[in-house]
């Protein structure tokens, strides 16, 4: 009996040495698992942020070409001729330029939004139900109620509002396809999640003609010039005396249609 009792003693010590190894090394295992899950979590939840943050620096310290060399004195006029080989006007071209730089806007994009919503026509009207929209950017008459008519059609005061509202529309959204879309639909359909799929379209057409002109740009002009050490120099001896007024876009033409 003795001998036995041992024997169930020495087994139910085992058993509860067993439970106890296997529950301790079950809770080291359970507490080294939430330990890494911790650990993935934290990291899972810094990193996105941080990869943001990274992006949004790096587009804010992106140089834009196109107001580069608008804003050197030696290239300047090339760049006026581009677009306003593209416009067909130089009155609009100067001014659109001139408000893309003073706004710090991507020229390619406010000369898209100006080809959508007027095709760079300055007496351009479409009449809503309740406003009408005039001139080269297309402002409305309720969000602009100040505005006379006239003032509406003189393109450098309808290119100020337009651009100026422009950059109100991107800061306020964030991001240059919701910026877009409040320009186009107001900033209280697409907070509230209400953009019609004709803002899309909207939306992807100016995207489209300003990749043209920015692919026709790099083509046509940027590649005469060289950036580099905080100024611009011809890349040839021709570079400088290029004029672009009388050339005309084959890459730009579909977009130029009515």
């Amino acid at each position: 009996m003795i001998r036995r009792k041992h024997l169930i003693s020495a087994v139910l010590v085992v058993v509860v040495l067993g439970v106890g190894v296997s529950f301790y090394c079950f809770k080291s295992a359970d507490t080294a698992l939430l330990d890494t899950i911790e650990d993935k979590t934290e990291w899972v939840a810094m990193h996105p942020k941080e990869y943001r943050d990274a992006i949004l620096k790096a587009k804010q310290n992106k140089s834009d070409i196109i107001l580069t060399l608008y804003r050197d004195q030696i290239s300047k006029e090339s760049v006026i001729a581009f677009f306003e080989a593209i416009t067909h006007s130089r009155q609009i071209a100067e001014v659109v330029l001139k408000y893309a730089d003073e706004f710090e806007i991507e020229p390619s994009l406010v000369f898209a939004l100006a080809w959508e919503e007027s095709r760079y026509n300055p007496r351009a009207v479409n009449k809503n139900k309740a406003s009408i929209d005039r001139g080269l950017f297309q402002l409305n008459s309720k969000s602009f109620p100040s505005l006379s008519v006239e003032e509406f059609f003189n393109p450098d005061l309808n290119a100020r509002y337009g651009v100026a509202h422009l950059r109100w529309c991107l800061d306020l959204a964030g991001s240059e396809v919701a910026g877009l879309a409040m320009y186009n639909a107001g900033t209280t359909r697409v907070r509230s999640d209400s953009t019609p799929k004709s803002t899309l379209d909207y939306i992807s057409r100016i995207q489209t003609f300003q990749t043209g002109i920015e692919q026709l740009f790099q083509q046509e002009l940027a590649n005469r010039w060289v950036v580099a050490d905080g100024g611009v120099k011809p890349a040839g001896q021709r570079a400088g005396d290029a004029r672009l007024a009388s050339v005309r876009f084959p890459l730009l033409n579909a977009f130029r249609q009515p």
